[in-house]
């Protein structure tokens, strides 16, 4: 299936923190923070090999082993001024041997050997040290893309499984000349057919799905709330693949598959954090994806609780823009959350291309009286007006009746299903999207064959 449109560019308005700043500048960064210092490197092979190599004051004329001059400094990769269009591995090395280095990059901890592929600009500080003498040098350069730049977001499919109305896993990738950059929402585990129990579901599924695409790296990974079918798979995740931010709504359960996908996270994670207002990343640099993290609805995060409900309200939502296109991600979200996210975040919520619909396409996150039966407004649809919506669904319980009736009826809409159409991408190029389906390109969404209405 493939189906393309182009989007007029829209501005965000006011409610984010720090728009434009680097995501990565941990002073201004909103919310509980890890004390471990964040590098600044994308894992990513290299290709440029120029060397540089600077004395203490300057006199190229110096030998390393003159007792009168401070040790050498030897840069390899970059050079002063540099402007690069692919990855780069830097190499910093010092003589005479025993010369002790340390080394930043744009404030934070770097090592020889790392390699930089995230577009923005870049100021490395590099200090030598040996017999009481010191040699610094700066070097200042900057990445960015040529050619065609795209955004792939990935809903995959998770089957019929028991553990919740279908789960989330949501992939999103920055692709560049600077490579690929990515982005995880949740990792539910899967089945392969219904009737399952919790201990036969596949928990490694999404980290298996990840290394077989060549993801190594996670710029973040967000938890937009602690249950089964959203964090199931992020133990699995966290131990195979490097995590620069972890990010989740704070929400307290002794829940656990929640506390050790928790434990991992402070363990291997670069930063973890909930956030206490919009946090705004900047997903492959500052011409790249865009993402906005909204804080959970607070009622019930600090309640100890197994309320289907009440976790659910909790969710994180998360604006994702590229290009001017604008897709809003819901976690399990009812109504109490989508009614916060058009009242209190409008400008972050509203005027969508694509919509993940929320809690797997219940009708507690369609329509305003939570059932369909008294009315079947829907104001939080009036408020997204998308032109695309995508519901993961396990195909037996979700989606319900008059919610999967009720999104058909949503005008000049595409309604795309994971318990029709398996997994499901969209491509987002210079404006344009295309939408592609894993299976049933020509079948429209279908009610749960157990949904009760």
């Amino acid at each position: 299936m493939s189906h393309s449109h182009y989007r007029t560019p829209h501005t965000t308005g006011s409610g984010t923190s720090n728009p434009g700043a680097d995501p990565r500048s941990g002073p201004d960064r909103p919310g509980r923070a890890r004390r471990r210092p964040l590098p600044l490197t994308a894992g990513l092979a290299g290709a440029l090999a120029l060397t540089l190599a600077l004395s203490a004051c300057g006199d190229s004329g110096s030998s390393p082993s003159d007792p009168d001059t401070g040790p050498t400094i030897q840069i390899q990769g970059v050079s002063e001024g540099a402007v690069l269009n692919e990855p780069v591995t830097i190499l910093i090395t010092a003589s005479p041997s025993g010369t002790s280095v340390t080394a930043e990059l744009n404030g934070a901890p770097f090592r020889s050997g790392d390699t930089v592929g995230r577009a923005g600009s870049y100021t490395l500080e590099v200090e030598a040290f040996r017999g009481g003498r010191t040699t610094s040098e700066t070097v200042r350069f900057s990445l960015e893309p040529t050619g065609e730049r795209a955004m792939t977001f990935t809903l995959f499919d998770l089957g019929p499984q028991s553990a919740g109305g279908g789960g989330d896993a949501i992939l999103l990738a920055d692709s560049s000349s600077l490579g690929f950059q990515y982005g995880l929402v949740d990792a539910g585990p899967f089945a392969d057919r219904p009737g399952l129990s919790i201990d036969d579901l596949d928990f490694r599924f999404v980290a298996d799905q990840l290394l077989a695409m060549g993801v190594d790296t996670l710029e973040f990974v967000q938890l937009t709330h602690p249950h089964m079918d959203h964090v199931g798979g992020l133990t699995d995740v966290l131990r195979d693949i490097h995590v620069r931010y972890f990010v989740y709504n704070g929400q307290v359960r002794n829940f656990i598959r929640y506390q050790e996908a928790m434990v991992l996270a402070e363990q291997r994670a670069d930063s973890v954090f909930v956030p206490s207002e919009p946090w705004v990343f900047e997903l492959g640099g500052p011409s790249g994806i865009r993402t906005t993290h909204i804080p959970g609805l607070p009622f019930y995060l600090g309640r100890h609780t197994n309320s289907g409900r009440e976790l659910n309200e909790g969710s994180l939502g998360t604006l994702v823009e590229f290009d001017g296109v604008r897709l809003f991600l819901t976690g399990d979200g009812e109504d109490e959350a989508n009614l916060r996210w058009r009242s209190q975040f409008p400008e972050l919520s509203g005027d969508l291309d694509i919509l993940k619909v929320g809690h797997h396409g219940a009708n507690n996150a369609i329509f305003d009286d939570r059932t369909g039966f008294t009315s079947t407004r829907s104001s939080w649809l009036e408020h997204t007006t998308p032109q695309v919506m995508v519901v993961s669904a396990n195909g037996t319980t979700h989606p319900r009746i008059r919610a999967n009736q009720r999104m058909t009826e949503v005008p000049n809409a595409e309604l795309y299903c994971t318990n029709v159409h398996g997994t499901i991408r969209v491509r987002v190029v210079g404006g344009a999207w295309t939408v592609t389906t894993e299976r049933n390109a020509d079948m429209d969404c279908v009610p749960g064959a157990d949904a009760p209405t």
